[in-house]
Order: structure tokens, then sequence, then C-alpha cells
């Protein structure tokens, strides 16, 4: 009877949790032309959905009463908060930094609740963080020396924090709702469309072509993927599960097809044209449409991508993997690919048109319902296109909770001027120097990034050490690139890796070697943001045809020469002295990339001759031994 009863309440539950997804998708898409609530109305109907979601999914996933009942319990204090503010709004307006006993009480459960719903969907790092930098607003002032700041008084602190609609409220929840959440939506709408055969199929053929197919075919379908989720761990547990065992069979190991798949998921947040939450973040700081960050987003994506498959097909050489060379099955392809493309195409078109962010993702959800009758296995039902719209809301709604703490965050920065103080620092320990600036700011983004969304992680750093960056004379959309690849790739970077703790989990590898491996792949991911910075083709500002075409050569042949350094492998094994020798034209290569500017024209011009030469002459070796193997092998 017990049993029964459990799995009538966890069947309602789980058809309630639908229903609010639903609700949730739902409202969004109809307040992008038929409701015109003003900022904070539209704010706060999304944070009431946002608490209403992600304390439904807390009830879904508890194990006893007691927990079901408490998480019950904050999606009704969630919504008296929000109902509060949305009587009182004209009020709270008017009193901002002076707030009455009931808004200051109001304010504290706002704060307590955008902290628990982070930790519910992220963990302890965030709300950590957070309870850090609070702690600091109200008694950093005890502090001496630099890092004190004036005394405030509570209610002005908890004035700005979040009943004075700032700090939970304001610029980060407003791109929540206004921009981000349904680009997640569309994301999981694409799902609808059933593509996951086409992307299988595309990504055979590259690895028709190049040794190690499988592994080849894992980072074509998670790029394209990635596209569209914009969300690492998302992205591995999509693709993962069938691209890890079929790289498994094939001969890789589970830390390294783990490893593969971790790597090539987290490629997704920087490839165009949805290149995750911190993307649109840009393109707010840099005060440019989203379509400006697309465009400047696409070569760098495409190098690190560039810089996987040769790290796959080293891997490959190196570890003696002889996949079968499986044939594609065109039918599917010509069969999935309008289904990929007319979507796909119609937000980016949008996009270019500088249509806003949720009019284009709109469309794409509305044209991934209208096509799909035509997908793999015919019409879907209803309660699937609903399944997938609140699949979508649920992860949007994890989002927009931790934007609600990263406001906060944002708001202590301002407000006791940390932010400026550490901006200082990190100028201060650089001495005006832009290498050793661009370092710090590195090991910023990384640390932060352990464990933190990177939506986080790249904000805290954008506000922090971006200004300083460009200070030292860093371009403003270059020192920010700089900042959003190390927040991201911080997912594969040990020792809080999460995209590689969720592929170990399907690969069944040990967490630590899966997450050492997708670092070592990983590798572009740490040169690209340099060279970002140092050169301005890479974000499609061209200097000139000459400046342009080195570079981008430079580049490529640079991150070629040092993956075969790192693996020990080009067209076959490499010697110790041919590693050497990869290593040199690299070396010499980046140097001319990164420091072409401030070199006589002569010198640049010797590096970029000796980077090449080097690898042209370590590339005839190679194939002089391959010929010499087949001959032998013939004989």
């Amino acid at each position: 009877m017990r049993a029964g009863s459990g799995g009538t309440l966890k069947v309602a539950l789980d058809r309630l949790y639908l229903f609010a997804g639903v609700i949730m998708a739902g409202y969004h898409l109809a307040s992008v032309y038929f409701f015109r609530l003003g900022s904070i109305e539209h704010q706060n109907v999304h944070l009431t959905l946002i608490f209403g979601l992600v304390f439904l999914g807390a009830a879904n996933r508890s194990t006893t009463l007691f927990t079901r009942l408490f998480q019950f319990s904050l999606v009704f204090v969630g919504l008296g908060l929000t109902l509060y503010v949305g009587v009182n709004l004209e009020h709270l307006e008017e009193a901002v930094g002076f707030p009455e006993l009931d808004d200051m009480i109001i304010g504290v459960l706002l704060i307590a609740l955008s902290l628990e719903g982070t930790r519910q969907a992220w963990g302890w790092t965030l709300p950590i963080v957070a309870l850090i930098f609070i702690t600091y607003f109200f008694f950093g002032h005890y502090l001496g020396g630099p890092l004190s700041h004036q005394e405030f008084d509570t209610d002005f602190i908890l004035s700005y924090l979040s009943i004075g609609l700032s700090g939970v409220y304001g610029t980060f929840l407003g791109i929540s709702a206004n921009q981000i959440f349904l680009f997640v939506v569309f994301g999981s709408a694409m799902g609808i469309l059933r593509i996951n055969d086409f992307l299988y199929e595309i990504g055979k053929l590259a690895g028709k072509k190049l040794q190690g197919g499988p592994g080849q075919t894992a980072v074509i379908s998670s790029s394209l993927i990635g596209m569209l989720t914009g969300a690492t761990v998302a992205n591995v547990a999509i693709t993962g599960s069938f691209t890890i065992p079929y790289m498994k069979k094939a001969g890789y190991s589970p830390a390294m097809a783990g490893a593969i798949e971790a790597t090539a998921s987290t490629g997704g947040q920087l490839m165009p044209p949805v290149m995750g939450a911190a993307a649109f973040l840009m393109a707010f700081y840099v005060g440019v449409p989203y379509s400006d960050i697309m465009l400047a987003g696409i070569l760098p994506a495409i190098l690190f991508y560039v810089a996987i498959i040769i790290g796959v097909q080293f891997v490959s050489i190196s570890s003696d993997i002889q996949a079968p060379k499986e044939k594609p099955d065109y039918s599917v392809i010509l069969r999935g690919l309008p289904l990929f493309l007319i979507p796909v195409g119609i937000v980016t078109t949008a996009l270019l048109m500088r249509y806003s962010p949720n009019i284009a993702a709109l469309w794409g959800i509305v044209a991934c319902i209208v096509l799909s009758p035509f997908r793999p296995g015919g019409r879907p039902e209803f309660s699937e296109i609903f399944g997938k719209l609140s699949e979508g809301a649920k992860v949007g709604a994890q989002i927009g909770i931790s934007l609600c703490v990263v406001g906060m965050i944002s708001q202590t920065l301002i407000t006791t001027g940390l932010g400026a103080k550490i901006a200082g620092l990190v100028e201060m320990l650089s001495a005006g120097n832009m290498v050793i600036g661009l370092v710090l700011t590195m090991f910023v983004a990384l640390i932060l990034g352990c464990g933190v969304p990177p939506v986080a992680a790249y904000s805290l750093v954008a506000i922090v050490a971006v200004p300083t960056l460009i200070k030292l004379g860093v371009p403003i959309i270059a020192a920010h690139f700089f900042v959003f690849y190390y927040a991201i790739i911080s997912a594969v970077t040990p020792p809080v890796a999460l995209g590689a703790l969720a592929a170990a989990g399907i690969s069944g590898a040990n967490y630590f070697a899966t997450s050492f491996k997708a670092f070592k792949l990983s590798i572009a991911g740490f040169i690209i943001p340099f060279l970002i910075v140092y050169n301005p083709v890479l974000t499609l500002q061209f200097v000139s045809v000459y400046d342009s075409l080195t570079s981008l050569i430079a580049i490529f042949v640079a991150l070629i020469t040092l993956t075969a350094a790192l693996y020990g492998a080009l067209i076959g094994k490499l010697t110790v002295a041919e590693k050497g020798i990869a290593l040199g034209s690299s070396a010499a290569l980046f140097v001319f990339c990164t420091a072409r500017q401030l070199l006589p024209e002569s010198w640049s011009l010797g590096l970029l001759v000796l980077g090449l030469g080097l690898f042209g002459w370590l590339l005839a070796r190679q194939l002089q031994g391959r010929s010499k193997n087949k001959s032998l092998s013939t004989a």
C-alpha cells in the first residue's frame, strides 16, 4: 500500500514538475509579442517561475515525505516573496536604500532563497563564494588596509542586495529573462526533431578519412549539439551516451573516451550561434549586439575544434587504434540536414539582422515544432513537445537562479568598491606588463571556474579583471573573450572539472585520469585566448591581407606541431628528436603570432620562416619514414 501510494505521489510530482516547466516556457514565448510588462515586473514573474521550478525539482528528487514537504514550502515562500514585490513595486522603487522593517524581512528571505536555490541547482561552491562577499559587505569596514570600505547600514545593504530591486533583481536577472532563457529552450526544442542519427552520420564523414573514426564522430557530433545547447554537462549527457561506448569498443581507453567527449562538449559553449549563457552577458558588458559576439567567436571556436580533431588523430596514431572506417549513411544525412539547418539558419539570420535574442529563439522554437512532422518516426505527440519545452525551462531556471546570486556578488563588488580594489591589485602585481596581467587573469578565471557555473565565473572576472586588461592596452572585445574562454575551459580543468566528471560517470573511468586527459586534449583552449589578444584577425578585425593570412597559417601550424609534440605523433609516431623539432616549430610560430608587433620586421619574418621550415622538414621526414615502412611491408 505504501509503495503504491509512494508511486502515485511520484507520478503526480513528475506531472506537476512537467506542467510548471511548460508554464514557464509558455509565458516567455508569449511575452515576446503579447505581454508588455515593465522590466522589473517581467523579472519578477521570471523569478517566481524560477523559484517554482527549482524547488519543485528538488521535491521531485527527494526521497522522504519530510524533505518533499520542505521543498514544497519553499515553492510557496518564493511565490509569497515575489507577490510582495509585485504588489509593492512602486513603494520599493521610492524607498531604495531606506526599506521599512517588512521590506527588510522580505529582502533577507529573497537572499536566503536565492542562495538555497543555487545550492540545489549547482552545489555549494557558488553560494559559499556569495556568502563571503555578502559578509564582506556587512563587515568589511572592520578590515584594516586597502580592503576596508566605509560602514553601511543593514537596511542599505539589504536594499541593494535584494529588496531595492538590485542585486537579486536588475541586470543579470534581466539578461536571464530577456536573452538566455528562450535560447536554452530552443536548444532543448531541437530534440523534438530527433537529429541524433543525423549528427552521428555527419561525424562518420570525418571518421572515414581520419584514424580513430569513433573519436572524430564524437568530436563532430558534440560540436553540433553544443552549438544548440550551450551547456557542457548537458552536452556530455546527450551525446556521450552513444559516443563513449562506441569509442571504447574501437579501442580507446575509458579515460580517453571520456576525455574526448568532455573536451568536445566543452567547446560547444564556444561555438556560435548559441555560445552559452556567458556570451549573452558578454554582449551586455561590451555594449554590442549579440550578433557581433557571435561573429567574433567563429574563428577561435573553429580553431579550438580543429585542434581537438588533430589531437584525437594523433592519440589514435600513438595508441595504434585502428578503428574501422564506417561508411556514412547518406540517406540519413540528406533527410536530417534540413531539420538541422532550417532552425539554426533562422536563429542565425535573425541575430545577424539585429533582432533581439528572444525573437530569434522564439522563431527557432516555432521552426522546430513546424518541422517535427517530417522527423524520423513521424509526427510527435503533444506530450513529447511539451516535455522538451519543459526540459529546456528546467535548465533555464537553474541558470536564472545562479544569476540572482551573481547579481548579489556584482552589487557587492560595485557598492563597496572591492571590484576596483582587486582590479588595482591585478594592475599593481602586473606592474603594467600585459603578459603578466593576462596570466594573472587566466588563473583568476580558472580558479573561479572550479565548480562555479561558467556564467558566474565569467561575470565575476569580467567585472574585476577586464577593466585592468583594457588599461594595459587589450582591446575590449579581446579582453572579454580572453576571460570568457578560461571560464568555459574550466569545465575540463582539474581539480574540479564538471564536464570530465560527467563523462567519467558514463565511461566508468577514473575521474582524475579523465580530467587530466581532457586538460591535455584541450590545450588549445589555453593558448587561443592569448592569440586572440595579440591577433585582431581572430575576432574578424582585419589589419591587412598579409598580416591576416600569415597569422592564421602560423596559428594553424603551431597548433598542429604543439599537439604532435604532446602526443608523440604526426603522420606516424615521433622520435624524441622529432618531438623537439615539433616543439621548436610551435614555439617559433607562437612567438611570431604574439610578439610580431614588438619585434623588428626581419625578426618576425625569420621566426615565421623558421617555424614553417621546421614543420616542413618534420613533415617530409615523416612522409619519408611512411614510404619506407610501406616498402618494407610490401617486400
